[in-house]
């Protein structure tokens, strides 16, 4: 196992709400860096990140990052649920490639 690589929140914040806001919350209150949501997808993005980091597939993180926004967020699926979780963890992937 790989020691972690040392993450920086705000770039994980910014994919999270860039890519993914299964909510639609960015573009309320001014966008999320002045939204009082502004840590509410962290432990989300976290989790992608810590999981890449681990060499899970990417498909589980996509399978995942689907089943936060549609089970534990209530959301119903719609035709981009899975591009833009596809879309968060590859941003994420590359963003770890960018720090290796």
């Amino acid at each position: 196992m790989r020691s972690p690589l040392p993450l920086k929140l705000s770039t994980l914040r910014t994919i999270g709400w860039r890519d993914w806001d299964p909510i639609g919350l960015n573009g309320s209150e001014g966008g999320w860096q002045r939204s009082e949501a502004a840590n509410e997808y962290d432990r989300y993005m976290l989790r992608v990140a810590a999981g890449l980091q681990n060499d899970d597939a990417e498909s589980s993180m996509v399978d995942y990052l689907v089943g936060i926004e549609t089970d534990h967020m209530g959301q119903s699926p719609t035709s981009d649920t899975r591009a833009r979780a596809e879309a968060t963890v590859a941003a994420i992937r590359d963003y770890l490639g960018s720090i290796e």
